[in-house]
């Protein structure tokens, strides 16, 4: 009897050591500004059970050096927002903070959270288990014909991420998200007006036929992590893929100049724009007239 009790006393102690799993993703990528360009995307979080309140956490990004440059903390190119789960309190008493974003290596830089009430864990933000803000990110861009690179180095992620008693582990870390959408700064640009449509639209390009761009234009009613707009020829080979990755509802639109994915110009003929998004496939045909 004193065995099996001891058992579960462990038992008991273990799983208040690790309560819960946690998931990382990237989220609302987003292209800003001209000399300089940004390149702005959130890191979301997520746990895999409900109840739990978020503590001290830390992730690392990998990202594409041809794109960014290395060492973009130490050269002034990242700046680090605190995002929903980050927020509360108010100064100097915040709840969070941000308290340091380090380069990890040449392509690899960390950012550090804290919950800065440990001995008040109810205080802390709840971690819902649908994914939510953490930290929104900008990286100034040194070069727009790269894509962005970013991945999430889960290894050493493992064993920092804590709910709000900054004692008790996340576990397991699930940190395996991608992304990797084009910097060209120019590659879909979101309408200025605050008018969310209520479908998915792919509608007729303008000018067409054309010569030698022409505008696509299509709508996205709710956050798409993975969207693609692309060009197919008659044979249905991909002529170019313009834009993949994650997009925020709005109205969008593309200039196509009228080259493949290594900037040859495409002799006159039929095109087709195809716009995928989980659920949602439309195709408009193109005439492009040299």
């Amino acid at each position: 009897m004193k065995k099996r009790y001891l058992i579960l006393l462990m038992l008991g102690a273990f799983s208040s050591l690790w309560a819960a799993g946690i998931t990382f993703t990237f989220s609302n990528v987003l292209i800003s500004g001209t000399s300089p360009s940004y390149y702005e995307f959130d890191v979301m979080a997520q746990a895999d059970v409900t109840g739990t309140r978020i503590g001290d956490n830390q992730v690392y990004i990998n990202y594409n050096t041809l794109g960014f440059g290395s060492s973009i903390v130490s050269a002034g190119k990242v700046t680090v927002e605190k995002g929903t789960l980050l927020q509360g309190g108010s100064a100097p008493a915040f709840y969070y903070n941000i308290v340091n974003v380090t380069d990890n290596t040449e392509s690899r830089f960390a950012i550090t959270a804290e919950y800065v009430y440990p001995d008040y864990p109810e205080s802390g933000n709840e971690l819902p288990t649908t994914p939510t803000q953490l930290v929104h990110v900008r990286i100034e861009i040194a070069d727009n014909s790269q894509s962005s690179g970013l991945s999430f180095q889960q290894s050493l992620m493992d064993g920092q991420q804590y709910e709000s008693d900054n004692s008790t582990k996340y576990n397991p870390v699930v940190a395996s998200d991608t992304e990797n959408s084009s910097l060209n700064p120019s590659a879909i640009k979101r309408a200025d007006n605050l008018n969310i449509p209520t479908r998915f639209e792919m509608k007729t390009n303008f000018p067409n036929p054309f010569n030698p761009t022409t505008t696509l234009r299509f709508d996205v009613p709710k956050s798409t992590r993975n969207l693609e707009l692309s060009v197919y020829d008659v044979l249905g080979k991909e002529v170019a893929t313009l834009f993949k990755g994650a997009v925020q509802p709005g109205s969008y639109s593309y200039k196509w100049n009228g080259t493949n994915a290594g900037g040859e110009a495409m002799p006159t003929g039929v095109y087709f724009a195809i716009l995928k998004a989980p659920g949602f496939h439309a195709a408009k045909k193109m005439m492009l007239i040299r």
